[in-house]
């Protein structure tokens, strides 16, 4: 049974001693935080007109790209034509000034019935030219003219110079029909560029396709077989990690009611960049019955350590159906899964205004991640309904919610509300839907997540795309060099700590073992991830600084037995 007093205290959370209302809930090792009711949020920031809440929802993929100091944003989106047949043109917009302004790019594309797209980048695309790929797939109406094209940023957002978009081969009818595609970078080699795309329709042969570039996107391979994805199913979140590792989850036949199918989660990896793909094998864990519904946009994937991460929404299933979490232990063919279910561990109560209000997670699950702190954030929609559980209200509408953790799920705290009720702004009677970026900017400790918003009138299919950035929590501190045992065990070092465009880390394993080489400023932001996998014996690694401006930056080494780090001060 869920409680729903709100109790004033003040607590401290790793360091986080700001004044919260705490309101505990029913559920093993977790803590619920609602903001202080009394603070500001932070507001929607129109981008622009849009003709379909497809613009948001079409993909499994993301149509927003964060940059790690959280300056550069790029969203790709549909904007409104004023077609009611095919109401949506890709474009994009970018803001360098962490969402406060946008500047819009476009039009990409004709008019079209379904433009569903996907945003991947590098960590530095504001800084590197070249590091951002927009996917997209259009169609009119009718459905027989399906292509899927993928466009480059050749220039820095400041100075965009967009590539002509390409087709890879056999992307477009009628040799297939590529629905909902997701592209990824591999965080390890940026010039290797995966695509995917999920043959559909009546003209498709129902299985999904991956394409792959080694030269930054601007060539690709011909379609490479990922398997077989019924028509009730649903095509692939997509998800890279490095050492070639990829993931796609998806939906498929888990069983039979009768002779009706019941469709469950499932996934199929690689291990060498996508060339190769595993067969499919279900999530363990993630609940599924009769009543069981997973819509196109009811899930989402990620990788952090080299360890996958999903999240899957049953709608059909009421109170119990999720979102549920699933994160990946040991390796590719041997993952165990830990599940959680956001019902249990995210729902919540807080005040606005003189109402209380009963908060619960509704639709389009996210995953997002803070290499910094290491925490994971659990995001969807969340309805608010007034204390009794029961009345919808609707003047007050829905709002973005979730939970988060830092240590792989073994307690969870409620980071809710990270937006707050409005009145007005948006018709909250109409569709709406939200995407949260794959990664969250630390600065200073202070852990922030960024996000879009769609609300659509459904009578004319015609919304407002909007952005909106909170900050989720603060662990104030930074990095500080460090001097204990494990300097010695791992016999860490980095010369020069002078450096002008170069510097090497050295270390010795004691045993072989998980390591992590990455390069952060004195705020505590991470502005370069060097190395991640496993290593035995003495090691060698050379880091680039010539991108990084003058300044101090902490070399830290992430092993099993805990990090240390060494200042090394950039000069030019």
């Amino acid at each position: 049974m869920r409680r729903f007093g709100m109790l004033l205290l003040a607590i401290a959370v790793l360091g986080w001693a700001l004044p919260y209302n705490v309101d505990p809930i029913d559920a093993p090792n977790v803590t619920g935080v609602s903001a202080n009711p009394g603070a500001p949020a932070w507001d929607r920031v129109n981008i622009d007109s849009v003709g379909n809440i497809r613009s948001l929802l079409g993909s499994q993929g993301k149509s927003i790209a964060v940059s790690n100091g959280g300056e550069a944003i790029a969203v790709f989106y549909g904007a409104k034509t004023g077609n009611q047949n095919n109401p949506m043109i890709a474009k994009v917009a970018y803001s360098l000034n962490g969402g406060a302004t946008w500047t819009k790019y476009g039009p990409f594309s004709g008019n079209a019935r379904r433009m569903y797209n996907d945003v991947a980048g590098t960590p530095n695309f504001h800084v590197n030219p070249g590091e951002l790929w927009f996917c997209f797939q259009t169609t009119t109406l009718g459905y027989t003219d399906c292509q899927m094209q993928i466009m480059i940023e050749e220039n820095l957002p400041s100075s965009p110079s967009f590539s002509v978009p390409i087709v890879p081969p056999n992307a477009a009818a009628p040799n297939t029909y590529p629905w909902e595609p997701s592209v990824v970078v591999l965080p390890d080699n940026p010039a290797t560029v995966v695509a995917t795309g999920w043959d559909y329709l009546s003209a498709g042969d129902g299985y999904a396709y991956a394409w792959i570039s080694t030269d930054g996107g601007y060539t690709y391979s011909d379609t490479i077989n990922m398997g077989f994805i019924p028509t009730n199913g649903a095509c692939g979140a997509l998800a890279a990690g490095t050492g070639g590792y990829l993931i796609y989850a998806y939906l498929d036949t888990v069983g039979y009611s009768g002779t009706t199918p019941i469709w469950g989660p499932y996934y199929i990896e690689s291990t060498d960049g996508g060339y190769n793909w595993s067969t499919r094998t279900p999530i363990t864990g993630m609940p599924w019955n009769a009543a069981s519904l997973y819509w196109w946009h009811e899930f989402d994937a990620i990788v952090v350590n080299d360890e996958p991460w999903v999240i899957f929404n049953d709608i059909g299933t009421g109170g119990t159906g999720g979102p549920h979490v699933g994160k990946a232990s040991g390796s590719p063919g041997s993952w165990t899964w830990s599940i959680w279910n956001m019902d249990v561990y995210g729902a919540d109560s807080h005040w606005v205004a003189d109402t209380l209000y009963y908060c619960a997670p509704s639709q389009y699950p996210n995953l997002s991640y803070d290499p910094v702190s290491g925490m994971v954030l659990a995001s969807s929609k969340y309805n608010i309904y007034i204390g009794d559980n029961v009345t919808w209200a609707t003047h007050n509408g829905a709002h973005l919610g979730g939970m988060w953790t830092l240590n792989n799920g073994s307690t969870w705290t409620i980071a809710q509300p990270l937006s707050t009720a409005q009145t007005g702004t948006i018709v909250w009677g109409d569709w709406t839907g939200e995407a949260t970026a794959d990664h969250m900017v630390n600065s200073a400790g202070h852990v922030r997540h960024y996000s879009l918003w769609q609300h659509e009138d459904q009578a004319t299919e015609e919304g407002i795309l909007y952005f909106e950035s909170e900050v989720i929590g603060t662990w104030p501190g930074g990095i500080q060099e460090t001097s204990n045992n494990l300097v010695s065990l791992y016999r860490f070092s980095v010369t020069p700590t002078v450096a002008s465009n170069i510097c090497r880390a050295s270390f010795t394993m004691p045993a072989a073992g998980n390591v992590a080489l990455k390069v952060f400023d004195v705020s505590g932001r991470l502005v370069q991830h060097v190395f991640s996998g496993q290593a035995a014996g003495a090691q060698e690694i050379n880091i680039n600084t010539s991108q990084l401006s003058n300044g101090a930056y902490f070399v830290v080494l992430e092993t099993e037995q805990g990090n240390v780090a060494q200042k090394v001060i950039t000069m030019r």
